[in-house]
């Protein structure tokens, strides 16, 4: 399926270009003056379209990059979640949807945050474990206290304490980074069970009136608030942490 932007979909909208197609005749058959009136209306038609908030969420969907295999799947969780808020609040009375629309708007930032997060690590993730396939550290760790042990003099023996020293370095950057993405999976774990606590408690707020929704929101923000400052916590992290 082809992933057209909002734009082009509002262009291509079969309504659309029905109204482009009668200011057109309009035009050409009947009073010249009808023309700039009809693309007026045309424009705002598109407009109208191309802003469409689905459109724009499954565009976005659609053109995101894939992701590591131990996020994708997280993420796709997440990301279905904000897509059920959205589609929940289809259908409901501007009231109602005017009282939950912060939280659809703080979990969509959430999300989007998320995925930044997924993408940044996905490359980590990814040549991480290039350099795991490609060096044994234990085993080059070994070699190389033998060969201080070894050592017939002082300048071969400093430059193999360097070259271990080295590759500790390396073996310790390696664990630090792992230990950093296997905390990722767990945060995105967190976090989904947290939307999928504001999901439930939205769906329960269906039907009541605007005094009970009103208390009710609050402690729904908190908690995405929450998650998205945990998130944020690894912004710095992975801006301190270099690809290995």
């Amino acid at each position: 399926m082809t992933n057209r932007s909002p734009f082009l979909s509002a262009l291509l909208h079969p309504l659309n270009l029905s109204m482009l197609a009668l200011t057109v005749a309009a035009g050409l058959c009947s009073a010249w003056w009808l023309a700039p009136v009809g693309f007026v209306f045309w424009l705002v038609m598109v407009a109208i379209v191309s802003r469409d908030p689905g459109l724009q969420i499954n565009f976005t969907r659609q053109s995101r990059e894939p992701l590591a295999q131990r996020f994708q799947t997280r993420f796709d969780r997440l990301d279905r979640a904000r897509v059920s808020i959205f589609n929940s609040l289809q259908g409901v009375s501007p009231a109602f949807r005017k009282q939950i629309q912060p939280v659809q708007d703080t979990l969509d930032e959430l999300v989007e945050h998320a995925y930044q997060l997924c993408l940044n690590l996905t490359a980590l993730d990814n040549n991480f474990y290039v350099q795991k396939l490609s060096n044994n550290f234990n085993v080059d760790i070994e070699a190389m206290q033998e060969n201080i042990a070894s050592a017939t003099n002082d300048r071969d023996k400093k430059e193999f304490e360097e070259a271990l020293k080295s590759l500790e370095t390396r073996k310790a950057q390696l664990k630090s980074v792992e230990t950093l993405l296997s905390r990722f999976e767990a945060q995105l774990t967190g976090t989904n069970n947290a939307v999928d606590s504001v999901i439930t408690n939205l769906a329960s707020l269906k039907g009541r009136e605007a005094k009970q929704i009103e208390g009710k929101i609050p402690p729904l923000l908190q908690l995405l608030q929450t998650e998205q400052a945990e998130l944020k916590q690894f912004d710095e992290e992975i801006s301190k942490t270099p690809l290995v």
